[in-house]
């Protein structure tokens, strides 16, 4: 269910066990200069993590098997430079306090607001770009010195 997105686009996954939601997530970002993947559980995003380059992961909280919350927070744990964001139906502090603890970037109330949801995606990509910069800046560089090793 999941393509690959093109090696030059940023690639944000959006996982809920609804279809619907999904098919709107997928026309609200339609627009935007990113490939769009898709996921309806847990364990199908954990595996389109593994293959694909994702920037940001979009999850419903409140699904069978594992909660957004918990695959957040496994995503931080594996991939912590992927942007985390969580929309769910029932707001409180619940749900505010597991997101909190999964280290979410944002939650959103369903309905959401598009405009909102993607300006958070867009600061989100910003971010990861300058992390990546910035690694990159860090980066050793690969002298010989020679030497036993050598």
């Amino acid at each position: 269910m999941v393509d690959a997105p093109s090696p030059s686009r940023h690639a944000v996954l959006c996982v809920d066990d609804d279809a619907s939601v999904l098919s709107a997530l997928r026309r609200v970002l339609r627009a935007e200069p990113f490939e769009v993947l898709t996921a309806s559980n847990a364990a199908n995003a954990l595996a389109s993590l593994r293959r694909n380059k994702v920037e940001v992961i979009v999850t419903d909280q409140r699904m069978p098997g594992q909660s957004g919350a918990e695959l957040l927070a496994e995503v931080g744990q594996r991939w912590p430079r992927i942007g985390r964001v969580i929309l769910t139906a029932y707001p409180g502090h619940a749900v505010m306090s597991e997101g909190i603890r999964a280290g979410v970037d944002f939650l959103f109330h369903k309905p959401w607001d598009d405009d909102a949801l993607r300006t958070a995606i867009h600061r989100l990509i910003r971010r990861n770009g300058r992390r990546h910069a910035a690694a990159r800046e860090l980066e050793p560089l690969d002298f010989d010195l020679g030497g036993e090793g050598g």
